[in-house]
């Protein structure tokens, strides 16, 4: 149970938040992922899923942020760019009453996010759980990181190495599962939390509507129900 110093924490957090979002989004010190990247992600899977669905989805993204975070950071990895996964305790999981109960865990609060930094030494965040790309200096006014570990290009780099040894890709196998998959996706389209599909942005509508394309998506459909039909199902 919090107590009121607690909640009142809590509560002055997220007011403090929404103000430096909104501010931050009005002067373009946060933005949401341009094209380009979003572009660059359709060329990234996970799972046999383009990381443009994954990680535009609040749903598949928000409480993954280790696996999310390095998705991300795997977009940057060929440009000239210096890019690292930071694990930091946030004010967004420390102050929030759901987890105080676990405080007594060191890591309860830990986080892990992107940092870029450009070849004109602009250095932004990328928060694969909210979806937005944050100027540094604004990030660390709203959460506060107390950072425990960085892992720089070079680890990031061997990371990949070992994950697709273990983890290979193996697309056009993973494709007859999207008919189990995407409509749980496409079922969250316009809640509240996912920001890239509301009217007006629908990204994430944009992207399931290309890969299904890239994927002959009907006629998969139509291959699983005509092998069900065979095996009397």
């Amino acid at each position: 149970m919090t107590t009121k110093i607690e909640e009142m924490k809590w509560k002055l957090h997220r007011t403090k938040e929404k103000k430096l979002l909104l501010w931050g989004l009005k002067t373009r010190h946060a933005a949401l992922y341009p094209k380009a990247l979003i572009q660059k992600l359709r060329t990234i899977y996970d799972g046999g899923i383009p990381a443009s669905i994954l990680l535009l989805s609040n749903g598949m993204s928000n409480g993954h942020c280790y696996d999310r975070a390095f998705l991300m950071a795997k977009a940057f990895l060929d440009e000239d760019y210096d890019v690292k996964l930071i694990y930091a305790g946030i004010d967004s999981i420390r102050l929030n009453p759901k987890y105080l109960d676990q405080k007594d865990d060191p890591l309860y609060a830990d986080h892990c996010f992107v940092q870029v930094t450009t070849k004109e030494k602009e250095t932004f965040i990328i928060d694969t759980s909210t979806g937005i790309m944050y100027d540094k200096h604004l990030y660390w006014l709203i959460e506060r990181p107390k950072v425990r570990k960085i892992n720089d290009k070079k680890v990031i780099q061997e990371m990949e190495r070992i994950d697709s040894f273990y983890h290979p890709e193996d697309i056009e196998r993973d494709k007859y599962a999207m008919p189990l998959i995407l409509p749980n996706i496409e079922r969250t389209y316009g809640r509240p939390l996912e920001t890239y599909s509301k009217m007006g942005i629908e990204y994430l509508q944009r992207e399931i509507a290309l890969f299904k394309k890239k994927i002959n998506y009907d006629a998969i459909c139509q291959e699983i129900e005509e092998d069900m039909k065979r095996l009397g199902f």
